[in-house]
């Protein structure tokens, strides 16, 4: 004699449901939608889960804040008046709108008279760096100095040096460089 299992169907329609619900329902779905079902720029940034995207399958130039470098050099000289001892700026670099840079900066410095500290700055925002060299006559020097900043909007970078001997200053060769970046994370460190 045979047996009948009471409640069969509903034994059955519970059990696709829980397969259903445990991911088969997403496997069935996932099989019906190829690449060429889904329109041009239809899947946007809140769609994709973060950190599932390589890096090898991103177009760098297409990252916040990475784009064109920016630059500005001056081979002419620039006097700085003697008994100068606050900076005066020998060059400028406008940065056109916002994002994260590393600035660098180069200059030459030359002079007569006696050996005197000059300062030079490179100033990008609120933040700054500072190159202390001894120049006179006989020890004309080249300073660099480098800089991060991120700018909220467009602004500017300026290169400044102060010269506080009377012998004039003079400043030639000048370059400034702004490598643009992904974002920056700083540190100060005491």
């Amino acid at each position: 004699m045979r047996k009948r299992l009471r409640g069969a169907p509903p034994m059955v329609l519970a059990a696709i449901a829980l397969f259903v619900a445990l991911g088969g329902g997403y496997a069935l779905g996932a099989a019906k939608i190829k690449t060429g079902d889904i329109a041009n720029q239809a899947v946007t940034n809140k769609k994709i889960k973060k950190n599932t995207i390589k890096g090898n399958r991103v177009d760098e130039a297409s990252l916040s804040g990475a784009g064109t470098g920016l630059s500005v050099s001056q081979a002419t000289v620039t006097p700085v008046p003697g008994s100068t001892t606050t900076a005066q700026t020998v060059l400028t670099l406008q940065v056109p709108q916002a994002g994260s840079y590393l600035f660098i900066s180069k200059a030459v410095l030359a002079k007569g008279g006696t050996q005197t500290q000059v300062n030079c700055l490179l100033t990008a925002g609120g933040d700054s760096d500072r190159s202390l060299e001894a120049v006179d006559a006989s020890n004309n020097t080249t300073i660099t100095n480098t800089v991060a900043h991120t700018f909220g909007a467009a602004g500017t970078v300026t290169l400044a040096c102060d010269d506080p001997d009377t012998a004039q200053l003079f400043v030639t060769d000048k370059r400034i460089i702004g490598v643009p970046v992904g974002a920056l994370s700083a540190s100060t460190l005491p």
